[in-house]
Order: C-alpha cells, then sequence, then structure tokens
C-alpha cells in the first residue's frame, strides 16, 4: 500500500495498491519517479478517477507517462491501478533485413495500421495495411528494375505493377491481398469471408517469398 497526495482536485491524499511497473512509453520494467497527480471525478465506467504522472527511471528512457487508478467501492480512499495512459508502448512488427531494407516505408506504414487496430480502430487500419503492401511491392520492382523505377512508383494502380512480376508465388499474395485491400477501403466487399486477419496473413506471404527471393539471388551472386 502507498499513500499518495493528490496535488489537483478535491481530494487531499489517497491510498493506491502499487506504481506501475511497466513504463507506458519504451514498454521496458521500471521503478517510476511520481511527478504529479489530479482527481479526475467520475470518468468513463468509474465512480472516480485518480490521474498520476510518472517518469520513467530507466536511463535509456526517463520520459513522462501518466497511468490511472480507480476507486474500489463507493466510499473510501483505496485506489487501484486501472491503466497505464496515453501513449500506450506497441511493440512494433519485425521483418526480415531484406524486407526492412529494400522497402523502409513497408515496416513504417504496416505497424502504423497494426496500431490502429490494436488500439480498435478497425474501419481504418485496413487502408493502411493496403497502402503497406503498395510500397512494399513498388519498392521490391523498384529494386528488380531500377532502370524503370521511377515509372512503377507512379503507377495509380496495382495492376501495371503486378504485370511485372514473374515469381508466381509473389504474384499471387500480393493479387490476392490487394483485392483484400481494396475491400478495406470500398463501400462493397467482394470478399466477404475473409477480413484484415485474412489480408495480414497475405501480406505476411509476400515479405516471405519476397525475402526467399533476395536471399537466393545475394547467394547465387556470392557463390556464382
Amino acid at each position: 500500500m502507498i499513500s499518495l497526495e493528490i496535488n489537483e482536485g478535491s481530494r487531499g491524499s489517497i491510498t493506491i495498491n502499487d506504481f506501475p511497473d511497466i513504463c507506458g512509453r519504451c514498454g521496458k520494467p521500471t521503478s517510476p519517479i511520481f511527478k504529479n497527480s489530479q482527481n479526475l471525478g467520475a470518468l468513463w465506467d468509474y465512480d472516480e478517477i485518480v490521474e498520476v504522472v510518472f517518469k520513467c527511471s530507466r536511463n535509456e528512457c526517463k520520459r513522462y507517462f501518466i497511468a490511472y487508478y480507480s476507486k474500489v467501492g463507493r466510499h473510501g480512499d483505496y485506489f487501484t491501478l486501472a491503466q497505464v495512459g496515453v501513449p500506450e508502448y506497441f511493440k512494433p512488427i519485425e521483418f526480415p533485413n531484406e524486407i526492412n531494407m529494400t522497402s523502409p516505408k513497408f515496416r513504417r506504414i504496416y505497424n502504423q495500421a497494426y496500431i490502429a487496430e490494436s488500439m480498435g480502430l478497425d474501419e481504418v487500419c485496413g487502408g493502411g495495411y493496403r497502402k503497406s503492401l503498395e510500397y512494399l511491392v513498388k519498392d521490391y520492382l523498384s529494386v528488380k528494375y531500377p532502370e524503370r523505377a521511377e515509372e512503377i512508383k507512379k503507377y495509380k494502380t496495382l495492376a501495371p505493377v503486378l504485370a511485372l512480376i514473374d515469381d508466381t508465388n509473389i504474384k499471387k499474395c500480393t493479387e490476392r491481398a490487394a483485392w483484400l485491400g481494396n475491400d478495406e477501403v470500398h463501400y462493397y466487399r467482394t470478399w466477404t469471408d475473409k477480413d484484415i486477419s485474412n489480408l495480414k496473413e497475405l501480406i505476411k506471404l509476400t515479405t516471405h517469398w519476397i525475402e526467399a527471393e533476395l536471399l537466393t539471388q545475394k547467394y547465387d551472386k556470392e557463390m556464382a
């Protein structure tokens, strides 16, 4: 049990169960440093919420984050940790080096879509996954056909891009991922029995086959 002074609001002090043990910024274990607090009153589905600002004690981070404590029962001064507040930490999805080097923007866009999905923004994350696919495939083909890189990047649709893919596995997975990605950004859905999980799976397969081709070409060149 920890006694905590409330700096702003109608309360003088409360008792809390514990400080957070994970930083809301870096996602690492920490012994946070208390900085400030305020009583928010009734909020969300709770009778009373206290907002507490902490600073991460890790030298590699030392950033501020927020924890929310909710009152236990309708009377008394005992509060328990409800959640660590914004900004939340989302561990990024990692991709092979060959993919990251070929299309750095793909990893960035994909992970932004992943964060949106993790926050429950299921109506917008699909468009982000679709955009990441386009960057991945166009960057891959721009590396493969450097003399046509500018042309490839300017294509408004993926149809002419797909025509340039000669690997059957890459082509099939990209094509089907594009179909599901289009469903995520259009009013009418063609593939009603498929969802975002299928789209992500097809993008994962696309990265797998592209990585396989790039690695094969690498060793073919190094060990000619």
